[in-house]
């Protein structure tokens, strides 16, 4: 299958039917009638449903059958299908798509032109990554502060465009002899932490990312006047600088990628052991290691490895996130493509992604890695913990649904992957008063499927229709 097809829409099956012309004018802007409607929340399917649309937002959702429609602009007969939710990309950094050069641990440099022109056409590349595949809500998690004008003219919405909440750059402590790329802003102190999370806010910034090089100080003062700002704050904990325990305990309740587990649960002599160790074991010399493309993924991997199952710190920093209610955008695909696990897989973009050249055993020693960490992804999921749809990649619609699939792979039931992709991952974002469900007072943003993923879940790559405040969205927008 062409992996394109998935942003076919089926435009000749949304015709307004002529049986329902109407000889008043219309009140409303569109009607989807007979319905098939999944109910996030529950996983509930509804069926012969109504979904009313005006200026973007569903207005009421009635039972199909007797009831009273009033006059609609357009009327689009669904006729069984299934509509849902349309998704929601937590984890997107908008230089993975513009950028002009790659940094050595894969941060994409960009070098891009702020005028009004152009910032709508970069607008355009984005909506066409994202809509044909179902995302109409996208968050950046850090980009360049000199692509700000950009990013905060995308905050406008648009019927032709993803709903747009970025974070600014991602913060980050100094460090000696290190140079910051453009995506992350160094901050000196915990003054000037809060000082900038503070400069974002005035901005119409409401999300904030911590990222690992964040030392204690600095973090726990970006972290305070988020919050105290109303701010919503995800982190991407990592390398012991500060572990996740640690970061838990500071009130940090949202987290980033999967892997990043590992790193909290290893003691420093650990880590500094398998780091060591790890090129050896896998038929790396300590002089070529460097030189070894996709080594991230070797060690990371290795990291899964030594944990092993049911490996009773990892458990109990479980139960720490069940009882501190926080969540995981847990981004598989990035990692699972590398390993022939997904139903496409992007170029890498330098050495840093470049997994081609794994010998046999090099390839299976990641790949047991992987599914150990999975069986721990399931644990997070059965205690109840909150997990969100997050691609960080730059073919990211394709990435969405690779890893909805990669999620039902690992055992998550279909109607939970969805509600992962709609409505946690609009909490994720703090907006799920906007998004995530189908119910009024909701923005339209909804996708009707030709084949139901229910039943099916290949058939999120099949022919959908996809609705983006109201809007049906086509190549031609």
């Amino acid at each position: 299958m062409n992996v394109r097809s998935v942003g076919i829409l089926c435009l000749g099956l949304t015709a307004s039917d002529p049986r329902n012309a109407q000889d008043h004018p219309p009140t409303i802007d569109l009607v989807i009638t007979h319905a098939l409607v999944l109910d996030v929340r529950t996983g509930n399917v509804l069926p012969d449903r109504a979904v009313l649309i005006d200026h973007g937002v569903i207005t009421r959702v009635a039972r199909g059958s007797g009831a009273t429609l009033p006059p609609a602009a357009r009327i689009i007969d669904a006729r069984g299908r299934l509509l849902t939710p349309a998704f929601v990309d937590s984890h997107f950094h908008t230089g993975f798509v513009f950028a002009d050069s790659i940094t050595a641990t894969g941060g994409g440099i960009t070098h891009l032109i702020m005028d009004p022109d152009s910032i709508e056409a970069y607008r355009r590349v984005v909506a066409k990554l994202y809509l044909p595949y179902g995302v109409t809500v996208v968050r950046d998690v850090g980009s360049a502060e000199q692509d700000l004008p950009m990013l905060i003219a995308w905050m406008n919405p648009s019927p032709h465009a993803p709903d747009f909440y970025p974070v600014g750059a991602q913060l980050v402590s100094p460090e000696s002899g290190r140079v910051s790329p453009p995506f992350q802003a160094a901050l000196a102190d915990s003054q000037a932490a809060a000082r900038k999370v503070a400069e974002y806010y005035k901005l119409g910034i409401r999300n904030i990312k911590l990222y690992w090089r964040l030392r204690e100080p600095e973090f726990k003062a970006a972290l305070y006047e988020a919050q105290k700002l109303g701010m919503n704050v995800t982190g991407h904990v990592d390398q012991r600088v500060m572990t996740i325990g640690r970061a838990l305990d500071l009130g940090l309740r949202n987290y980033e990628h999967m892997f990043t587990l590992a790193l909290s649960v290893l003691t420093d002599g650990e880590l500094d052991s398998l780091y060591a160790g790890v090129p050896e074991h896998l038929g790396v010399t300590r002089e070529t290691a460097s030189g070894v493309h996709g080594l991230f993924f070797l060690i990371t991997m290795e990291f899964w490895n030594y944990i092993g199952r049911d490996n009773p710190r990892m458990l109990a920093l479980i139960e720490k996130f069940k009882a501190d209610s926080a969540s995981l955008t847990p981004t598989l695909h990035v990692i699972a493509q590398r390993l022939g696990l997904t139903y496409f897989t992007s170029p890498p973009r330098g050495a840093f992604e470049d997994a081609s050249a794994f010998t046999p055993r090099q390839r299976e020693r990641a790949l047991d890695g992987y599914r150990i960490m999975v069986t721990y992804l399931i644990r997070l999921y059965q205690e109840g913990i909150r997990l969100n749809l997050g691609t960080d990649t730059h073919d990211p619609g394709q990435a969405g649904l690779s890893e909805m699939l990669l999620l039902h792979d690992a055992g998550i039931p279909m109607a939970a992957v969805f509600k992962i992709a709609t409505l946690t991952s609009a909490q994720d974002i703090g907006q799920e008063a906007r998004y995530g469900t189908i119910e009024a007072g909701k923005r339209a943003d909804l996708i009707l499927f030709d084949r139901n993923p229910l039943k099916d879940p290949r058939g999120l790559l099949g022919p959908k229709t996809v609705i983006k405040d109201g809007v049906v969205w086509s190549n031609t927008n």
